[in-house]
């Protein structure tokens, strides 16, 4: 079995509504360009966005290191270190019985097409399922290192999507996952930010970087790492400009 985080489940998710209050209107088939503050809150003195190019990191989430690397920096720009929120999406296969499983990359251009539409219609399916199962324990799992319970715990929720919500010191970040075929598998949280809101992390599901929104310092010092491939963003920028995942 894996330690569990020292994270405890956040009873009381009001505590992000700040962060849907201050950001865009998220509209469907909207004719006006759709911007990054449909993601991160509007309100900072400067945003950073960070490319998932390094060990572990992949469509959707940070690697280990990677996000060891920002814990670092970003401890030192928030009095409340001890105190953060880490939220989850609660959508991801491996929090549901039946959706995990191994598979190998497959390229080819007419398969593609087909396995594209073929993947759209089982994960539709499988969305009404979690619909009906999201309540749900994770013991299907060999192991997982989240607060036992959460699955029933009330979920914080934004524009499309739906959150599993932790409170708990900064540096239990590097140490969520579960355990699948006999290796540690982690999980970095989808968003992030410390109770004095210093600054705070957003990892969209279907991006291939994190962005953060914090002080000129902060932006300054994660700007100046050397590990990590980083530029500035405005909120304001659209959507189309970064880079989103294929599938």
């Amino acid at each position: 079995m894996s330690d569990k985080a020292r994270l405890d489940i956040a009873r009381d998710v009001s505590v992000g509504d700040w962060i849907r209050e201050s950001l865009d209107p998220w509209v469907a088939f909207s004719e006006n360009p759709v911007t990054i503050g449909i993601v991160i809150p509007k309100g900072f003195e400067s945003y950073v966005l960070i490319r998932h190019s390094g060990p572990g990191d992949h469509p959707g989430g940070l690697g280990n290191e990677s996000l060891g690397t920002l814990i670092e920096i970003l401890s030192n720009f928030t009095t409340t270190p001890e105190e953060c929120f880490h939220a989850l999406w609660d959508g991801y296969g491996w929090m549901h019985q039946g959706s995990i499983a191994v598979f190998k990359p497959l390229r080819h251009p007419s398969l593609h097409v087909l396995f594209r539409s073929i993947s759209i219609r089982i994960n539709a399916r499988r969305f009404r399922r979690r619909i009906r199962t999201q309540f749900q324990s994770l013991d299907h799992l060999e192991s997982h290192t989240l607060p036992v319970g959460i699955m029933k715990s009330e979920r914080f929720k934004l524009p499309n999507r739906e959150y599993l919500l932790m409170r708990g010191p900064l540096s239990e970040a590097s140490k969520i996952g579960w355990i699948f075929s006999e290796s540690f598998q982690f999980q970095s949280p989808n968003l992030l930010w410390p109770s004095d809101r210093g600054w705070i992390l957003a990892t969209e599901i279907d991006f291939n970087v994190t962005l953060i929104g914090g002080s000129e310092s902060l932006v300054a010092a994660i700007l100046n790492t050397g590990s990590l491939i980083s530029e500035r963003f405005k909120v304001t920028d659209t959507i189309a400009q970064l880079p989103i995942a294929e599938y």
